[in-house]
């Protein structure tokens, strides 16, 4: 048999083929996965995925920050808390504790690690670990949850695969690591590593150090296993994990891992909530400002601006330090002083008094009380957060009563409004009836009558309209008044019943929360216990707020007793002087200290009336008074006078001038302070006497920023002279004699109803003699409300004090005077701000008009008594 012989030629072609073959294939290869990449990224073959805009901006939930004029963070409004960190803010902890556990090969790939695609495929994901930090950022951002199917996991694999290559196409290694750690939920209410590194250890990212930095990458593979709240055993297993792997890649030392494995969590947790912190009430007042402001406020693509969502910073006008301060000081006084002296005096009264502590209701009949209190208690429920809980869980009832309560919102808002403008309309038909009474000058006012009418005719016609408005919706409001309760009552007669019934809880107390078991209805009890506090700091010259305290504990009181009205008392009485001063009185003109009368029939009075001065028979009665002296010591019949020699019109119209919006009857019991007003306004209105007649509109938001940077909104201050600079500065001068000594009237030294402030002897007290200090003091009817307004060159700081409801207080006006509720929240303020040298406010005088150099205000030529006078007094006395 012949052997066949393999021709040279035949071999030669036999490898070229396999030559070509495999280079064929390859470049196949290398297209079709090319064609599937570029499909499943621009073709959108496996699915939708992210374009190069969302690349950029992905859609995480930020949250907005709330800052301090000195830039510290106030607290932020979120729905997750999360804050954006820069890669130059991360500790280098973080990025050698990430790539060391997560991704070793970081570095030196482009978004894809073979081995790991290949075992995450076959294995469905259960494996773990097989995805790049790249992956894991592109799944956190873009793709679904992982299915346990394996074509739908490879899908979703292939997936995370395009957008871990165009991430890393787009952005540098630094970026992807700082994305990465923005994009983590570390639960707990702490998304992101900046808001993680408060809420956890009390820090910034910057500080974290190593232990804290390896528990946070450990957390980073499973935060609901690795939470170190609920399991600090697991999570400390899981932090020690990542320290292996950073020795394995020689980032610590074997001494150090030794070493670091043996530390505690140390987990300092500081939970982000919008009922803790610093300025609770005004961070909710910051988001009433921003919805109003958003109305109006878009985005550059027309879409609305989100603040829990779109990561803005909120810069305010509030001093961080003054804040502190201010709440210290409310919590100070009522906590060591005010609160224990409420509990002791009531403990103090007859069982027969004791019986509706702490509510005291002057002339009722036994029947009349037990009614009364009972109505306070039950308003107290309806209020209470617990019975709000479960009205908006019941959906019918929570319709009917939303619907009712917005039309009784509506009606009353255009009841508002007409008393408004009557009140205005009242105010300008004075100036008409003065313009007829001239007849100087007929022709030259012509013009000005025809100036007022019209207004007149403005005021007349919206009056006309809003009264029609609540006419013509009278019938519907009756209607949804109907349909609320007949779902409401059976409602709340069933919560009437739960509130009766004993259930654990926790209550308030200045010695902290306490957990006991009692009925809700005794809780609502136990607080109404409770006396409240507001403080306003603004100033004057900017209308910058710089300190806001709307209440004692924002958990377990939300009412915000800045903008809630009160009954304002004496801190009313500048306002009669100012009118005074207005029309050419001279801040030394002497007027009688006796009574004065208001004939039945004036002013509308049915019968006469005969203002008394507050508390006893005083060596003042009877004397001649100066202005500045009878209103450093809050003299009625005086403030009367000058009441029944101007009216209350003319009165109105100085109070609506400074800053005064509430609605005030024009009767003449309004000299002592009978109008409910806000600390708000009060405030707003005293900052026209510091600030040389001018008044600016109180603001307290200076900028706000998008998550790029850019400024989207600033405010436009409003400033309008409403006094002359002039008489703004006598009327500093009158105040001034609220904290000073003055001349000796039928023997006996005279002083101003603040003048405590000086006392060495007290501890909110012991302000020097070269600080100027004008303003009032103020205590209503029965001592339901103790005021203080103090002006200082630079500082308008209002503060009220009072229990919720007016019936609760005490029955001493020694003890209830706003001199002892209010004085000594202003004290601690003020002298905490003193010793800060980096809060500059002047200690000095006010500055004094050119044309006033030469006045004399010292009506007596006397001169300021020096701190050695104080060795004579006894200021226990004060």
């Amino acid at each position: 048999m012949t052997k066949e012989v393999k021709k040279p030629f035949q071999e030669k072609t036999s490898y070229k083929a396999y030559i070509i073959g495999f280079w064929f294939l390859f470049f196949l290869g290398i297209s079709l996965g090319y064609y599937l990449f570029n499909g499943i990224a621009n073709q959108q073959l496996l699915g939708k995925l992210p374009s190069f805009q969302q690349l950029e901006n992905p859609k995480t939930l930020l949250a907005t920050s709330l800052l301090s004029s000195d830039g510290k963070q106030l607290g932020t409004i979120f729905k997750e808390n999360r804050a954006l960190a820069e890669y130059h803010e991360l500790s280098p902890f973080l990025e050698d504790a990430l790539v060391s556990t997560e991704d070793e090969r970081f570095y030196d790939h482009s978004g894809i690690d073979g081995k790991s695609l290949a075992r995450a495929i076959i294995k469905g994901g259960s494996s773990g670990g097989g995805s790049t930090i790249s992956q894991q950022l592109a799944k956190m951002l873009f793709t679904e949850k992982v299915v346990k199917n394996k074509w739908e996991r490879a899908k979703q694999k292939l997936k995370e695969w395009v957008v871990a290559v165009q991430l890393e196409r787009q952005y540098t290694k630094e970026e992807i690591i700082t994305k990465y750690f923005n994009t983590l939920d570390f639960v707990n209410n702490a998304a992101g590593i900046k808001s993680a590194s408060q809420v956890y250890f009390n820090t910034t990212t910057q500080n974290l150090k190593i232990e804290q930095a390896a528990m946070f990458v450990g957390m980073a593979k499973n935060p609901a296993l690795f939470n170190p709240l609920r399991r600090p055993d697991t999570t400390l297993f899981r932090r020690n994990v990542v320290f292996a792997q950073m020795l394995k890649n020689d980032k610590i030392t074997k001494e150090e891992f030794d070493s670091l494995k043996k530390l505690p969590l140390g987990i300092k947790f500081n939970l982000a909530s919008h009922h803790s912190g610093t300025a609770t009430y005004f961070r909710q007042e910051v988001k009433k400002k921003l919805k109003k402001i958003f109305k109006n406020l878009k985005k550059p693509d027309g879409t609305p601006y989100n603040m829990y969502q779109d990561g803005l910073k909120i810069y305010t006008s509030i001093n961080y330090d003054m804040q502190q301060y201010a709440e210290n000081a409310v919590k100070t006084h009522l906590s060591k002083e005010l609160q224990p002296a409420f509990f002791k005096h009531w403990k103090s009264k007859t069982r027969n008094l004791k019986k509706y502590a702490p509510f005291y209701f002057e002339d009722y009949t036994e029947e009349e009380k037990s009614d009364a209190v009972e109505k306070l208690i039950k308003n107290g429920i309806r209020t209470s957060g617990r019975y709000r809980k479960a009205l908006d869980a019941n959906k019918k009832v929570r319709v009917v009563t939303y619907a009712y309560n917005r039309a009784t919102t509506k009606n009353q808002r255009w009841k508002n409004k007409v008393k408004n403008y009557d009140g205005k309309r009242y105010i300008v038909q004075q100036e008409l009836n003065r313009l007829n009474r001239d007849s100087t000058n007929v022709w030259s006012i012509r013009k000005e009558k025809i100036r007022v009418r019209k207004e007149i005719k403005v005021f007349q016609d919206s009056i006309k309209k809003y009264k029609t408005k609540s006419a013509d919706f009278k019938e519907e409001l009756e209607q949804k008044r109907k349909e609320y309760l007949k779902f409401w009552k059976p409602f709340d007669q069933e919560m009437m019943v739960r509130f009766d019934k004993k259930i654990s809880m926790r209550i308030f107390t200045w010695d902290g929360e306490k957990d006991t078991l009692m009925s809700p209805r005794d809780s609502v009890i136990h607080h109404k216990w409770y006396l409240r506090s507001g403080l306003l700091s603004v100033d004057p010259h900017t209308g910058f707020i710089k300190a806001w305290v709307g209440g004692i504990n924002y958990k377990y009181f939300q009412y915000d007793h800045v903008r809630a009205t009160r009954q304002v008392g004496s801190t009313f009485k500048p306002f009669v002087y100012a009118t005074a001063i207005e029309n050419g009185v001279n801040p030394c003109e002497e007027y009688l200290n006796e009574e004065v009368t208001f004939p039945a029939g004036t002013y509308g009075l049915e019968e006469s009336w005969k203002p008394k001065n507050a508390g006893e028979e005083s060596h003042l009665d009877g004397q001649s008074l100066t202005l500045k002296m009878a209103l450093a010591n809050s003299i009625n019949s005086i403030t009367a006078r000058i009441m029944k020699n101007f009216g209350p019109e003319s009165v109105i119209n100085v109070a609506r001038r400074c800053g005064i919006t509430t609605p005030i009857e024009p009767v003449p019991s309004i000299c002592l302070g009978t109008p409910d007003v806000s600390l708000y306004d009060m405030v707003s209105a005293y900052c026209v006497f510091a600030n040389k007649g001018i008044r600016v509109e109180p603001q307290f938001i200076t900028k706000i920023e998008d998550k790029n940077g850019s400024v989207i909104w600033s405010p436009i201050p409003e400033r309008q002279e409403v006094m002359t600079e002039e008489n703004a500065y006598k009327m500093i001068e009158l105040l001034s004699g609220v904290a000073e000594y003055g001349p000796k009237v039928g023997g006996k030294l005279t002083y101003g109803t603040g003048v405590r402030l000086r006392s060495p002897h007290r501890p909110y007290g012991n302000i020097p003699y070269s600080v100027k200090i004008a303003g009032k003091t103020g205590t209503t009817q029965m001592q339901s409300d103790g005021w203080f307004m103090g002006i200082t060159p630079d500082l308008v700081t209002g503060v009220w004090t009072g229990c919720e409801d007016r019936a609760a207080h005490f029955l001493s006006l020694r003890l209830g005077m706003g001199t002892n509720m209010a004085l000594p929240i202003w004290g601690y303020y003020m002298n905490d701000i003193y010793k800060n040298s980096s809060i500059k406010i002047s200690k000095g005088k006010f500055d004094i008009p050119e044309s006033l150099k030469n006045e004399e205000f010292d009506c007596t030529k006397r001169k300021a008594n020096s701190i050695d006078d104080f060795d004579v007094i006894d200021f226990d006395d004060f």
